[in-house]
């Protein structure tokens, strides 16, 4: 039950999944735009969510609450805008660790807004689990790739995500006006709006075998944010965006596993130091 799982084990499977995600998003913009991707890949999710809510819709309405829904659409439409077109110019491996630094930002909003702190040793304990993911992560001999079209799209779209979580947390653990799944629901709903709205249906551009490698993406990423959300809704903002956000690590060893990638001495230990910190941070 996932009740029953702490939130560090639950932001620690959502970037798990969010690996796997950020591989095949990755694969599937070899051959599409952002833009081609992004309206059809949420409509996907959030029609899958609304044919089984049923069985997890909760929600209390009020003009506070759908407006911090909105505003979680608007802002998460943005930066998955730019999350996508980070993947087009660059490799999973080197795109990632750009991507994992929202928790920086989810620290300092989540205090200025929420009034939520932490213990010094936390915020230490923090950045250094992201030093050594972006360490684990980083081919140092690609640096040169660390170019404007590829730096600017992953710290935008870094920030966005980390400022998201601020109105999620409030929704989520303050409120109380919605549980994790339906505000997912809500939020790939409104990201689906506004970027076809923006962007049209690029229908004829996707093939068949896309379709379903899109709706299988979905089903990951559904997977990743619900799991997130029940995390934000237990934990410190900072800390479950930091746990969330070492998706890196995950990319490491599925490239080891699955690509016979060849590691370094240096990024396992630096690996292994990053799971047992994890799990001290709480």
């Amino acid at each position: 039950m996932i009740t029953s799982l702490s939130f560090t084990t639950l932001a620690i499977l959502s970037a798990l999944l969010g690996a796997v995600a950020n591989i095949i998003a990755r694969t599937l913009l070899r051959d599409l735009r952002s833009q081609d991707i992004l309206g059809i890949n949420f409509l996907t999710m959030g029609a899958t969510l609304l044919l089984i809510s049923p069985l997890f819709y909760f929600f209390q309405p009020s003009l506070l609450v759908i407006g911090l829904v909105a505003l979680i659409g608007v802002i998460d439409t943005f930066a998955n805008y730019f999350y996508f077109k980070t993947f087009e110019k660059t490799e999973a491996s080197i795109a990632t660790p750009l991507l994992s630094l929202a928790p920086g930002f989810t620290f300092f909003f989540a205090w200025l807004t929420l009034g939520e702190s932490s213990q010094w040793y936390t915020y230490l304990i923090a950045a250094a689990i992201l030093v050594l993911t972006v360490y684990v992560s980083t081919n140092f001999s690609q640096l040169k790739t660390f170019q404007a079209h590829t730096l600017i799209p992953a710290l935008v779209a870094s920030f966005l995500f980390g400022v998201s979580a601020i109105p999620a947390k409030y929704l989520l653990d303050t409120l109380h006006a919605v549980n994790a799944p339906t505000l997912y629901m809500f939020r790939a709903g409104f990201i689906s709006l506004f970027t076809l709205l923006l962007f049209g249906f690029p229908i004829l551009r996707i093939s068949t075998q896309q379709y379903r490698v899109i709706f299988f993406r979905g089903l990951i990423v559904i997977s990743q944010w619900v799991l997130l959300y029940f995390a934000l809704s237990r934990g410190n903002s900072g800390v479950t965006l930091t746990l969330g956000n070492i998706t890196p690590i995950f990319v490491f060893f599925l490239s080891v596993v699955f690509l016979r990638e060849k590691p370094t001495p240096k990024k396992i230990l630096a690996a292994l130091c990053i799971f047992i910190l994890s799990f001290i941070i709480a």
